[in-house]
C-alpha cells in the first residue's frame, strides 16, 4: 500500500544525463564534453567545443583530463580528432573509480573509529545533561530517524499534512514501521488535508495500527515539533519549508520539553477526531 500511495503522491524526478555523470564523479563541463563526443562520434576539437557549448580552450583541457580517466581516445591524424569510449565502458570505469574511493574512505573511517574507541573520555569535557543543539538542515532527517529508533515509549508529533504524508510514505516509512512493531505509542496532530481517496487511505492505514492516534486542526501548524519519550524535542526552525530545507533545534532540556508537551496537549484536547474536508467549502 505504501508504494502505491507513494506513486500517487510524488512524481519521479526528471532524469538528467549530465547529472548522472556528475554523480559518477565528472564535473559539469567534463560531462558535457563526454556526452557530446559520445553522440557525435570522432570529432575535431572545434566541433566538440561547438556541440558541447564549451569554450575551445576549456575543451582542450577537458579532453586531456577525460583521456587520463580513460573516457576519451586521441586519434593521431591531421587535424587531431577524439573519440569517446563507449558509454557502457565509460560508466564501468567511473563506477570502478567510485568503488575504489569508497573502499579507501571506509578503511580510513574504520581506522578513525578504532582510534576514537581507544581514547578515554575526559570527564571535564563531557557534554552537560541539558543542552540545546541547532541541527543543520542536511542532518535533520538523519537525527530524527535516530530519535525514532531510540524512542521506547511514546512519540508526539505536531506536523503539516505534507510532512505527515511524506514521512509515512517515504522519508520515515521504515523507521515508523519499526516503531509500531515495538508498540511505540504515536500521536499525530495534523492539519486537515483536502478530501481525497489517497488521504483517506493513508489515515485509515495509520489508524489500523493499535498504538497510533491521529487528530486534526484546521490550519497548517505554525510550530512543527516532535517529542520523543518526553525526553527530547525537535523543533523545526522554518516550518514552511520541506523537512530537508530547514535546520532543527534539538534539546533535552526539561523546561523546553515541558513547554512543548503542554502546547501539544492543549492542541490535542482541542483538535478534532475526523476532519477530512475541503476548506473551500467553508468559505462564505
Amino acid at each position: 500500500m505504501q508504494r502505491n500511495l507513494q506513486k500517487e503522491l510524488f512524481l519521479e524526478p526528471e532524469f538528467s544525463e549530465i547529472q548522472a555523470l556528475m554523480d559518477l564523479g565528472l564535473t559539469k563541463i567534463q560531462a558535457r564534453v563526454y556526452l557530446a563526443l559520445v553522440k557525435s562520434g570522432p570529432s575535431k576539437t572545434s566541433a566538440i567545443s561547438k556541440t558541447s557549448n564549451v569554450a575551445q580552450p576549456d575543451t582542450y583541457k577537458t579532453l586531456s583530463k577525460l583521456q587520463k580517466l580513460g573516457l576519451v581516445e586521441k586519434i593521431i591524424k591531421t587535424p587531431l580528432e577524439y573519440r569517446a569510449t563507449a558509454m557502457n565502458e565509460g560508466i564501468s570505469l567511473l563506477l570502478e573509480t567510485k568503488t575504489e574511493q569508497y573502499e579507501k574512505l571506509r578503511s580510513e573511517a574504520e581506522i578513525l573509529l578504532s582510534t576514537a574507541k581507544m581514547q578515554k573520555p575526559d570527564k571535564k569535557k563531557r557534554i552537560e545533561s541539558h543542552q540545546f543543539v541547532l541541527i543543520p538542515k542536511r542532518r535533520t532527517i538523519e537525527r530524527i530517524r535516530t530519535a525514532i529508533a531510540q524512542a521506547q515509549i511514546s512519540m508526539d508529533l505536531l506536523i503539516s499534512w505534507k510532512r505527515f504524508s511524506r514521512g509515512i510514505v517515504s522519508t520515515f516509512a521504515e523507521s515508523i514501521e519499526v516503531a509500531w512493531a515495538k508498540n511505540l505509542k504515536i500521536r499525530f496532530i495534523i492539519e486537515s488535508p483536502l478530501e481525497s481517496k489517497t488521504a483517506k487511505q493513508l489515515i485509515q492505514f495509520c489508524r489500523e495500527k493499535p498504538f497510533c492516534k491521529i487528530k486534526f486542526i484546521r490550519y497548517c501548524p505554525t510550530v512543527v515539533l516532535g517529542i520523543y519519550d518526553k525526553k527530547e524535542v525537535f523543533i523545526i526552525v522554518d516550518p514552511k519549508t520541506d523537512l530537508p530545507g530547514s535546520p532543527a533545534l534539538w534539546s533535552n532540556n526539561s523546561s523546553l520539553i515541558a513547554l512543548a508537551q503542554d502546547h501539544f496537549e492543549i492542541l490535542w484536547l482541542a483538535a478534532m477526531e475526523n476532519s477530512l474536508h475541503d476548506p473551500r467549502k467553508h468559505k462564505k
